[in-house]
């Protein structure tokens, strides 16, 4: 991670998202992760919010066994910290970018007399908390059924709403290959999917 000291950049993605604020928080940093950096540390909860501003994250947790369960990516416009400001921070929680990421960087302490006294950026964390809680279980729901957690997938988890390869959707949706191919020959036959290319699938707009 690396803070971009450039003012007018910082004031660009700010403004971007000024809209989650009543008042200006008194520290304000932007920052840059690359791809595969993680942004939290795993042994200690967030103590910070990052707003993502540029580039896309990956959330998951590790499981009592060791193994990794996806919980969604995340792009422009996502805060992380919600949970640790919220008091539900999980350790095995991890964020990782999935490429090159830019994000505003807000210290909890430094900025936690104006925040808690914000309304509008309070209810900014309740509606991101609660989207990150509600696709966590729909995700995990095994009473599911593929299709329709790939729907889901879709419309609410990807940013561009495509799958761009079937092999890195196999993890966040628990299935197998021929599994998820013969769902989306079915939604491409139903008309709710478009194939856009080899192993690439985009919801119909």
């Amino acid at each position: 991670m690396k803070e971009i000291v450039d003012k007018n950049r910082l004031e660009h993605f700010f403004g971007e998202q000024q809209l989650h604020f009543r008042q200006r928080p008194p520290v304000l940093k932007l920052v840059e992760f690359e791809k595969g950096e993680i942004l939290n540390d795993p042994l200690q909860p967030l103590s910070r919010f990052y707003i993502i501003v540029r580039g896309s994250v990956s959330i998951y947790h590790l499981t009592e066994d060791g193994s990794i369960r996806y919980i969604s990516k995340a792009a422009s416009g996502t805060l992380l910290g919600d949970m640790e400001f919220s008091g539900a921070g999980n350790q095995s929680l991890y964020i990782e970018a999935a490429e090159a990421v830019l994000c505003l960087d807000l210290p909890f302490r430094e900025n936690l007399e104006v925040l808690e006294k914000d309304p509008v950026f309070l209810r900014f964390v309740l509606g991101q908390l609660a989207g990150k809680l509600s696709q966590s279980s729909v995700m995990t729901v095994s009473a599911q059924t593929l299709e329709e957690k790939v729907l889901f997938f879709l419309r609410k988890i990807q940013a561009d709403h495509e799958i761009s390869s079937v092999n890195q959707a196999l993890q966040p949706l628990h299935c197998s290959r021929r599994q998820l191919q013969r769902v989306l020959k079915k939604l491409c036959d139903e008309g709710l999917v478009v194939k856009a290319g080899r192993g690439c699938y985009r919801l119909r707009g």
